[in-house]
C-alpha cells in the first residue's frame, strides 16, 4: 500500500486517521458483526476488512518505493509436549495466528512481544528467546499496511506443565498444535512464512 494519497501535514499532526482503501476519503467507520471486525466508509458506501489508519502510536513507515511498512512483534509459544498455540483471528487477516501485534514507538521489540502475548492469551512471558528479526512483504493488516517488519520470540514450557490460555477479543479457538499440523490449516500469510522460514530454529529444544 502506498501513502500517496495523503494529505502533506497528516504525519505531523499527532493524531489518527482512518482513510477508506477504495475512495481514501476519512469517514469510516469500524463495526463488529458475527465476531468479526469490518469498516464502512461513508462517503462511498463501500465496505472493507481493513482500512489505511495512520496512527502516530504505532512504528511505521514508508520505503523509498512509498510503500507502507508497519514494526511487528510476535510470540510461539511452545508447550512441553511440543505443540504451538494458534488462535483464529477476528480482524483481518483472518486465519489462525500466533499472538502478535504493532509495536508501539519506544517500546522494545521483546516489550512489545510480552505485552501482546498478555492482551492476546492472558500468558504471562517468562524469558522469551529470540528467534528473528525479518521483513515480510505481501504481509497485509486491517490498519492498511502490506508489509511488516517481524520481530520473532519463543516462549517454552520445560515445566511439564499446560499454559492457561485466556484470549482477548482478538482471537477465538485457541488450538495447540505442531508445525505440520498448522501448515494443513489455514494460517495467516505470515505464519505461514514465518513456519516455513525458521521451521528448524522452532523445532529445536
Amino acid at each position: 500500500m502506498r501513502l500517496d494519497f495523503l494529505p502533506p501535514d497528516v504525519t505531523d499532526d499527532g493524531a489518527t486517521h482512518h482513510y477508506c482503501l477504495h475512495c481514501h476519503g476519512e469517514a469510516v467507520e469500524w463495526r463488529t458483526e458475527d465476531g468479526r471486525r469490518y469498516c464502512l466508509c461513508h462517503a462511498c458506501g463501500r465496505v472493507a476488512d481493513r482500512a489505511v489508519v495512520v496512527d502516530p502510536a504505532i512504528n511505521w513507515w514508508t520505503a523509498d518505493d512509498g510503500e507502507y511498512w508497519h514494526e511487528t512483534a510476535g510470540v510461539f509459544v511452545q508447550d512441553f509436549r511440543g505443540r504451538f498455540l494458534f488462535f483464529d483471528r477476528t480482524a483481518f487477516p483472518f486465519g489462525l495466528t500466533v499472538p502478535a501485534g504493532h509495536m508501539e514507538r519506544g517500546e522494545s521489540p521483546e516489550r512489545a512481544a510480552a505485552r501482546e502475548l498478555v492482551e492476546e492469551t492472558g500468558i504471562a512471558a517468562g524469558p522469551l528467546e529470540h528467534l528473528a528479526t525479518t521483513p515480510i512483504p505481501g504481509d497485509g493488516c486491517r490498519r492498511g499496511a502490506d508489509a511488516h517488519l517481524w520481530h520473532v520470540y519463543r516462549l517454552l514450557s520445560d515445566s511439564g506443565e499446560d499454559f492457561g490460555v485466556t484470549l482477548g477479543p482478538e482471537g477465538t479457538e485457541a488450538v495447540w498444535l505442531t508445525p505440520g499440523e498448522a501448515m494443513s490449516r489455514s494460517v495467516t500469510y505470515a505464519v505461514r512464512r514465518l513456519l516455513d522460514d525458521y521451521a528448524d530454529q522452532l523445532a529445536a529444544h
